[in-house]
């Protein structure tokens, strides 16, 4: 072998090592975000494409590795202050209980250590494979519901379309189908719409794995959500098909039968043939296709620096391993204790009389929280109405935060029927006024009204995304990250007949909130 093959053959590997070895470090430093995100990948199917995302972004890279050697590569010690940046991603999800911004920043930190090490010219070839490894982090739990769960709604109501077009009579509450003889259970954990994340993982693939117009592009990313709503509609219509032919028993097995790969292969399928008449469209050369040929400035590379400075190496090291600790002392905040323990909290309310329950150790472990109550009051001729709420001194990103009852119903099988946000105003004429979510929801026959909110700080909101900013907001400004979930919900006899029950509620919500005011700080 030439000396120059020797160099050729080795320099690629001596160009990448500092890249590595820094990777090594960040995963090292953020180890137990790093093995969260690793479970998550093995054992949660919504996000098991996350797995394949580095390897196939390494793969990306190793696709340009003749541009890479024709690119200009120096240390750029202008993008040092864009260390920061990270650091800050990372106070702020520590300080808002927020893993994903934790996990954002481990990625930030690769993307501006790119640059710092090799330079903007090399990060700007590289745009796509650095961009593509964002696909890798699962969304936030509540993100990914709100995002989901019109599109199952959606599914539902043209599963049922379907059926009518087929003469087979169905009737659509919520995302529960009706047959008259079964019903059909549309939940998250098995109507095919967590292919869309997979689907959209390829469709980007596909559409920058080779340069293409960008309309073309657009197409191929566009049409990955309807392919798999559409896989997703063909599946529960042929499930109420066998459920109307071959009885119940029959659709189940056929409705988990044709589940998991035979959907999201269905999907890929009509994506590869979207994939094929795109190809048979002729297209004029690319600005990206020229850039690829003809390559970029300095293309002998002649003189330049083919790996970073030691020094730069040594400070990018030493920003990732003190940043961690130094987040997590600042990020410690003082918990803040009740005014008054919620055992205090009256067992008769409006005339109702209560009785006190209590959280199975277990699920409470998995709430997190430091202090609740939950209390059954019932009132003569009238329904139970059950009373919970949970008070977090502190909130961390490793559980101990509100779990919103939109994931937790639907996660216990309930399903949303309807859903709103409501204002109630105070009877003392302060003009303060009670925000909260109402919720119908139903399983197995039983229907139930409930409401929620979240409380505390001198705050109220109804909005996961507006609790989360402020909790950010006041961790950083305040040191507060103190909290409270409540939650009432109410057995409704008559499911065409909510009026009575909310009026009820809305009285019981009022007196709720005024007294949790004399025990949250």
């Amino acid at each position: 072998m030439s000396v120059n093959r020797y160099k050729n053959y080795y320099k690629p590997a001596f160009f990448m090592l500092p890249m590595v070895i820094t990777v090594l470090v960040l995963v090292y430093s953020y180890w137990e975000t790093a093995r969260i995100l690793l479970s998550q990948w093995l054992h949660n199917d919504d996000f098991s494409h996350g797995i394949l995302i580095i390897p196939l972004a390494g793969y990306l890279v190793y696709r340009q590795k003749e541009r890479l050697a024709r690119t200009p590569i120096r240390t750029d010690w202008r993008a040092l202050p864009l260390l920061f940046l990270p650091a800050l991603v990372y106070a702020i999800g520590e300080l808002g209980a927020d893993v994903f911004m934790i996990r954002v920043s481990i990625f930030l930190f690769v993307v501006v250590l790119a640059i710092f090490f090799y330079g903007l010219e090399l990060v700007k070839a590289l745009r796509f494979p650095l961009l593509f490894l964002f696909l890798a982090l699962p969304l936030p739990g509540f993100v990914y519901r709100n995002i989901t769960f019109p599109l199952q709604i959606l599914s539902s109501d043209l599963s049922v379309k379907t059926l009518h077009a087929l003469g087979i009579l169905a009737y659509r509450e919520g995302n529960v189908i009706d047959l008259g003889f079964t019903q059909l259970q549309v939940v998250e954990a098995c109507n095919g719409l967590r292919f869309i994340l997979p689907m959209l993982t390829l469709g980007i693939l596909f559409a920058f794995w080779r340069p293409l117009p960008w309309w073309k592009r657009l197409v191929l990313v566009a049409t990955t959500l309807p392919l798999s709503i559409l896989a997703n509609v063909i599946r529960i219509a042929g499930t109420g098909i066998a459920s109307s032919y071959w009885g119940q028993e029959a659709a189940q097995g056929f409705f988990h039968g044709f589940s998991g790969w035979a959907v999201f292969m269905l999907a890929f399928a009509l994506y590869a043939g979207i994939g094929f008449v795109l190809n048979r469209i002729p297209s004029k050369n690319t600005a990206s296709d020229r850039e690829v040929k003809t390559g970029t400035a300095g293309d002998d590379g002649g003189g330049l620096q083919r790996s970073p400075s030691l020094l730069a190496i040594a400070v990018a090291l030493a920003t990732i391993l003190v940043t961690p600790p130094i987040v997590r002392h600042l990020g410690s905040v003082p918990a803040i204790a009740l005014k008054k323990p919620l055992a205090e909290f009256p067992m008769e309310l409006l005339g109702w009389q209560g009785r006190r329950g209590t959280m199975e150790e277990a699920i409470w472990d998995r709430v997190g929280a430091q202090d609740y109550i939950i209390v059954d009051y019932v009132s003569p001729g009238g329904a139970p109405l059950n009373f919970y709420t949970a008070y977090y001194e502190y909130q961390r990103k490793a559980g101990d935060f509100v779990h919103t009852p939109r994931l937790c119903l639907p996660g216990a099988g309930w399903f949303i029927q309807e859903e709103a946000r409501r204002t109630l105003a105070f009877e003392s004429g302060s003009g303060k006024t009670l925000e909260f979510n109402e919720m119908v929801v139903n399983k197995g026959g039983a229907t139930l009204l409930v409401y929620f909110w979240f409380q505390g700080r001198g705050r109220n909101f109804t909005s996961e995304y507006m609790a989360k900013f402020y909790l950010m907001w006041d961790g950083l400004f305040r040191r507060r990250t103190d909290g409270a979930l409540v939650r009432l919900v109410m057995s409704i006899p008559d499911s065409k007949k909510i009026e009575p029950s909310r009026e009820t509620m809305d009285k019981f919500a009022l007196a709720v909130a005024q007294e949790l005011g004399l025990h949250l700080p």
